[in-house]
């Protein structure tokens, strides 16, 4: 919403681009063919295999977000195999925390 109101806000920006806004995904088939494509091309060593209850989590703290959907499932794959686990498992999934909005993003 930000960067749409910068770019009206602007003449010759608003010129130069259309505004389009992506719909949040849903639980659907495509959404979980999302997250499997995600998933595959992650560079994990063990297969991930996750369940309706996984997926439900990943569409539940991003809301839906394009975006936040591949932040999630990036920071869960990086810990992954900072711990050695190198798969992506529900568990993981539930004990992620997204940084949030007034957290510093650096620590």
């Amino acid at each position: 919403m930000e960067a749409r109101q910068a770019i009206n806000g602007d003449v010759q920006l608003a010129r130069r681009f259309d505004s389009i806004s992506l719909p949040r995904w849903i639980a659907d088939k495509e959404f979980e063919q999302l997250v499997l494509a995600i998933v595959r091309n992650l560079p994990l060593k063990e297969p991930s295999v996750l369940t309706v209850k996984g997926l439900r989590r990943i569409l539940l703290v991003s809301g839906g977000v394009s975006a936040r959907i591949f932040r999630m499932l990036n920071d869960v794959a990086i810990e992954a195999i900072e711990t050695g686990v190198e798969r992506i498992t529900d568990e993981a999934l539930e004990r992620y925390k997204p940084v949030g909005e007034d957290e510093a993003a650096f620590q």
